[in-house]
């Protein structure tokens, strides 16, 4: 069972918007033929879409649990009986619904996606990895920029991510309540879209999981040093510059803190990079659980995916 509300933009090629929305009829799905537009619809709705001008994008209404997944074998099965095609420009789009999100857990939800983003490019094609495609932009510098590890809301998150074209788009927060993954190549494979999607639902609780370890080290502390102690749980830690503007302590004070933290059992590891030390509570302090891509993942998916990526480095 699916955690949350989703929502999914198939994009196709070798159809026009008024046939891909006669096969959705066809099939028992209510869907209309639109211009361009942002709008959520009760309904499936083809739109045109500017990155596939030889074809069009298949838009959800919102969708949940098993029988949105069935809505979506049924949409993409019909859609490839029909003829519908995918080119390198294409793309699957997947919402999440992200109004029970705290800026936390969304600050962890991205920054553990681009610790295992080389990884996840692995079962990706080519043209899906790094920053190779324009339109879903790697997250690994985005994700250490000071201005989104330092946000204290969702609004500066946005805000600091600046645009939508990245693996993980923000900005769909304010328009439609979601976060939307956009790395995924367009598919006409259900079975592909629907592992990707029960991935992307278990990926998100996993991520949850690991900012909620967060006050088991906290508890310990007080005060300032409670604040140091949250930094460096965070997933890329903090940087000293970054615990010396949330406390006003000067470096000699943070470092005779961050040994106190130390004596009182909390492990506090510090990494120096490009003449910068960045602190990280270790994960024997976070609760002792190691992480992985997979975790939380249900074995069939994960053994998809390892195939898939053995597949497409062969």
């Amino acid at each position: 069972m699916l955690n949350r509300t989703f929502g999914i933009e198939i994009e196709i090629t070798g159809m026009d918007r008024q046939r891909a929305a006669q096969i959705l009829n066809i099939v028992g799905l209510s869907a209309t033929a639109e211009g361009y537009n942002h709008q959520t619809r009760a309904h499936w709705k083809v739109v045109t879409d500017s990155s596939v001008p030889d074809g069009c994008e298949v838009v959800s209404p919102p969708l949940r649990g098993e029988e949105g997944l069935e809505q979506v074998r049924i949409a993409i099965t019909a859609l490839d009986d029909a003829g519908a095609k995918i080119s390198v420009s294409c793309g699957l789009h997947v919402h999440f619904d992200a109004s029970g999100l705290t800026a936390d857990e969304i600050r962890s939800l991205v920054t553990r996606y681009a610790r295992f983003e080389n990884e996840i490019d692995r079962f990706m094609p080519p043209s899906r990895r790094g920053d190779a495609n324009q339109y879903c932009k790697s997250l690994q510098a985005f994700a250490h920029k000071r201005e989104f590890q330092n946000a204290r809301t969702i609004d500066d998150m946005i805000r600091a991510q600046g645009s939508r074209y990245f693996k993980i788009n923000l900005q769909s927060f304010h328009r439609h309540g979601t976060i939307e993954f956009r790395q995924h190549s367009g598919t006409v494979n259900a079975p592909k879209a629907l592992n990707w999607i029960r991935f992307l639902d278990a990926f998100i609780e996993a991520s949850k999981i690991e900012e909620c370890r967060q006050p088991q080290a906290v508890a310990a502390f007080r005060g300032k040093n409670a604040t140091l102690v949250e930094l460096m749980c965070r997933e890329q830690g903090a940087t000293s510059e970054d615990l010396a503007e949330a406390t006003g302590w000067q470096r000699h004070t943070i470092r005779a803190a961050i040994t106190r933290i130390r004596q009182a059992g909390t492990g506090v590891v510090g990494t120096r990079r490009n003449g910068q030390t960045r602190y990280r509570v270790s994960s024997d302090s976070r609760q002792g659980a190691s992480d992985s891509l997979f975790r939380g993942i249900s074995p069939e998916i994960e053994r998809f995916y390892k195939n898939r990526a053995a597949v497409l480095a062969a």
